[in-house]
C-alpha cells in the first residue's frame, strides 16, 4: 500500500487529534500519590524496586507482589516486568506510572480507531465511536491508577493482536493465506496480553468473532481455521503456565456450587457492566452486587435477549461483533470462577471496545451525517469528558477515592474497610471503629479486620469491647499471631498475667518477629515504657496498624530515651511520612536512615514511606 492510499484510509490527522483529546482529557488524573494497591504491587514489590532474574517474573509467583495471597491468585509477568522498565528509567515515582498510562491508552485510541475503521469502513462512524469510547468515565480508573498499567498493556497488546491478524482474514490478497511472520507476531501478541492481565484468555474467542464479522468462517476459511487454532493454543499453554506457578486456577477453590452461582448471576452482571461503560458519573473503586431478585434476573434476560435479536434483526456483522465482544470478553469476571471483586470500573476496559464497534456499524451510512445525529453525538460526548473529569477528583488521594465510594455504594464491605484504614492514617480512631462496625451490620467479618477494630476500639477508650474484638479476630483465624499478641497485651492490662503468657505463647509460635510478640514479651518481663526497646516496638506496632499518630508519639519517645539510635529516626520518619503529606522533617529523617542503616525491614521500611508520600 501507498503512502498516498494509508493516508486515505488511516487518516493520520483525525487520530493525531483523538489522541490528543483523550490523552488531554486524562492529563490531570495522573498528577497524585501512589493509591490503592500500589504499594503491594509496585513500590513494596522487591521485584520491582529492586529487580529479580527475568526467568522468576514468568515462574517465581513471589515476584507477583507483596502479599503471599496476592500471589496465589494473579499471574501478570509481563506486567510486573514493565513495572521494573518503568522503574529502571524513572525512578519509583507516581508520575513515572501516570505517564506510562497515559500513553498506552493513547495507543489503545489508535487501535481502537484502526478496528473500527478496518470493520465498517466509514471513516465518520469509525471517529464518533471511538471518540465516545475516548471519552467514557468508566475508563478513569484504568488511566489513573498505576498498578491498573497491567489493564492497559493487556489491553493494547490484545487489540494490537487482533489488528495485525484482520488484513489475514479480510478481504483480498491476502484473503485465506496466512503468513509466518504476521501468524506469529499475533500469537505473540496474544500471549503477551495474557501474560499481562488475566481477562485477556478470551482473546480467541473475540478472533473467531472477529473472523465471522468478515466473512471468514473459522469451520471453513483457511487463513480463520489456522489464526483461531493457533490461539487456542496459546491459550492453552498459557494456562499451564499459570496453573503451574500458582498451583490453582481460579482465584479460590471452583466447586459445583460456585459454578451454578455464577451462571446464575452471570446475566444480572453482564448487565451492571453494560450500566458502568454507559454511565457518566457514580463510578466508584469498590462495588457490591448482592444476588440478584427473580424480578432482576428475569430484567436482565430480557435485555440480553433484546440485544440478541436485534443483531438478529439488523444483520451487521460489525453489530453483531460488538455485541458478542463485549460479552465473550466479560466471561473471566462474571464469577463463573472464583474472583475478589464483585465488579471494577477496569474489568470493562477491553469490553467497552465491543461496545465502541457496536456504536459504530450503527452509525454506518449518511445517517451519522445527519444534524440531529450529530446533536446527539456532541451532547454525548460533552457528557463522557465532563463525567470523565469529575470522576478524575476521587482519584487524588486514598481519603477522597474512598469516602467517594461510600458514599456512592454504603453496602460495598471493601470501601467501608479502606476507609477506615484512611481514617485511622488521619488520626480518626473514633471515625474508623464506625466503618469497621458497619461491616458487622452488612455481615462482614474478616480476623484481620476485627484486629484492626480491636486496635482502634482501644485507642478510644473501649477497653472490654477492644477484648471482644481480639477474641473474634482469634475465632475467626487462630492461626493470627499478631491477633493472639495484642489480646495478650489487652488481657494483661487487665491484671490476666496467665493470659497474657498462654497468648504469648502462641505468638511466638505464629508471629515470632512481630512487634506485638516481643513487646508483649517485653511487659511481661516488666520492661517498661522507659525503655528505647520499648518504645521502638510501640512505634512499629501502631504502624502495622495504621496509626501513624500513635507511632508518632511513641517514636519521638524513643529518639528522646535514645539519640543516637537510627532505628528509631527510621520508624518516626515513617510515621510522619504515613501521616502524610511528606514533611522536611520527615524527608530528612527517611533518607537519613537509608543512608546509615543497613538493609533490613527499617530501612526497606524508609525507603518504602519515602516512595509511597511522593
Amino acid at each position: 500500500m501507498t503512502l498516498t492510499a494509508m493516508k486515505a484510509r488511516y487518516p493520520v490527522r483525525l487520530a493525531a487529534l483523538l489522541v490528543l483529546l483523550s490523552t488531554g482529557l486524562h492529563a490531570s488524573s495522573i498528577v497524585h500519590p501512589f493509591l490503592l494497591d500500589d504499594g503491594v504491587q509496585i513500590f513494596r514489590n522487591p521485584a520491582v524496586t529492586a529487580g529479580a532474574p527475568l526467568a522468576a517474573y514468568f515462574l517465581d509467583r513471589e515476584t507477583t507482589s507483596s502479599r503471599p495471597d496476592y500471589n496465589t491468585r494473579i499471574y501478570r509477568p509481563m506486567r510486573n516486568l514493565a513495572f521494573r522498565a518503568i522503574v529502571t528509567i524513572a525512578g519509583v515515582r507516581p508520575l513515572a506510572f501516570g505517564i506510562a498510562n497515559l500513553l498506552l491508552y493513547g495507543a489503545a485510541v489508535l487501535l481502537v480507531l484502526l478496528l473500527a475503521l478496518r470493520l465498517t469502513n466509514d471513516r465518520a462512524a469509525a471517529a464518533w465511536a471511538t471518540l465516545l469510547w475516548a471519552m467514557a468515565p468508566v475508563h478513569v480508573e484504568a488511566v489513573a491508577y498505576a498498578s491498573a498499567l497491567g489493564d492497559q498493556l493487556s489491553l493494547v497488546l490484545e487489540l494490537a493482536a487482533l489488528a495485525v491478524a484482520l488484513p489475514m482474514l479480510g478481504p483480498g490478497p491476502n484473503e485465506n493465506r496466512t503468513r509466518p511472520a504476521p501468524l506469529a507476531l499475533s500469537a505473540l501478541l496474544a500471549l503477551a496480553a495474557m501474560l499481562a492481565k488475566e481477562m485477556a484468555v478470551t482473546e480467541p474467542g473475540v478472533l473467531a468473532l472477529v473472523a465471522i464479522a468478515v466473512g471468514a468462517w473459522p469451520w471453513r476459511a483457511g487463513a480463520a481455521r489456522v489464526l483461531v487454532a493457533l490461539h487456542g493454543a496459546v491459550l492453552i499453554g498459557y494456562l499451564a503456565l499459570r496453573t503451574h506457578v500458582l498451583h490453582a486456577i481460579g482465584q479460590a477453590a471452583i466447586t459445583g456450587a460456585g459454578l451454578r452461582a455464577g451462571l446464575r448471576e452471570a446475566p444480572w452482571l453482564l448487565v451492571q457492566y453494560l450500566r458502568l461503560t454507559v454511565m457518566p458519573l457514580g463510578h466508584a473503586a469498590s462495588y457490591r452486587v448482592p444476588p440478584p431478585t427473580v424480578w432482576e434476573l428475569l430484567l436482565a434476560l430480557a435485555i440480553l435477549g433484546g440485544a440478541v435479536a436485534l443483531a438478529w434483526r439488523v444483520k451487521r456483522p460489525a453489530l453483531t461483533l460488538g455485541l458478542g465482544w463485549f460479552a465473550i470478553s466479560l466471561v473471566p469476571v462474571l464469577h463463573l470462577v472464583p474472583l475478589w471483586a464483585d465488579l471494577a470500573d477496569r474489568f470493562v476496559l477491553f469490553p467497552s471496545v465491543g461496545l465502541a464497534l457496536t456504536l459504530a456499524a450503527g452509525l454506518v451510512g449518511p445517517r451519522v451525517r445527519k444534524p440531529l445525529a450529530i446533536a446527539v453525538l456532541s451532547l454525548a460526548t460533552c457528557a463522557f469528558a465532563a463525567g470523565s473529569v469529575l470522576e478524575a477528583r476521587a482519584w487524588w488521594s486514598n481519603g477522597l477515592l474512598w469516602r467517594y465510594a461510600v458514599d456512592r455504594q454504603p453496602d460495598a464491605p471493601l470501601a467501608r474497610a479502606n476507609l477506615a484504614a484512611m481514617m485511622m492514617l488521619e488520626g480518626d480512631p473514633a471515625g474508623a471503629v464506625v466503618q469497621l462496625e458497619a461491616l458487622h451490620a452488612l455481615g462482614y467479618t474478616r480476623s484481620d479486620l476485627e484486629l484492626k477494630l480491636a486496635w482502634a476500639r482501644e485507642r478510644v477508650g473501649l477497653h472490654a469491647r477492644a477484648v471482644e474484638a481480639a477474641q473474634a479476630a482469634i475465632a475467626l483465624d487462630p492461626e493470627l499471631g499478631p491477633a493472639h499478641a495484642f489480646y495478650g497485651e489487652l488481657r494483661l492490662a487487665d491484671g490476666d498475667t496467665a493470659t497474657a503468657q498462654a497468648q504469648l505463647v502462641e505468638a511466638r509460635r505464629l508471629a515470632a518477629h512481630h512487634p506485638s510478640t516481643g513487646l508483649l514479651g517485653f511487659r511481661l518481663l516488666g520492661v517498661g515504657g522507659t525503655d528505647p526497646r520499648v518504645a521502638y516496638l510501640r512505634a512499629i506496632e501502631a504502624l502495622y496498624f495504621d496509626d501513624p499518630s500513635a507511632a508518632t508519639r511513641s517514636a519521638r519517645e524513643c529518639v528522646r530515651l535514645q539519640p543516637d539510635r537510627h532505628e528509631c529516626e527510621a520508624v518516626l520518619g515513617q510515621a510522619l511520612a504515613k501521616a502524610g503529606p511528606l514533611t522536611a522533617e520527615a524527608r530528612e529523617l527517611l533518607t537519613r536512615a537509608i543512608a546509615t542503616l543497613p538493609d533490613g525491614p527499617d530501612r526497606r521500611g524508609s525507603q518504602e514511606a519515602l516512595w509511597g508520600a511522593r
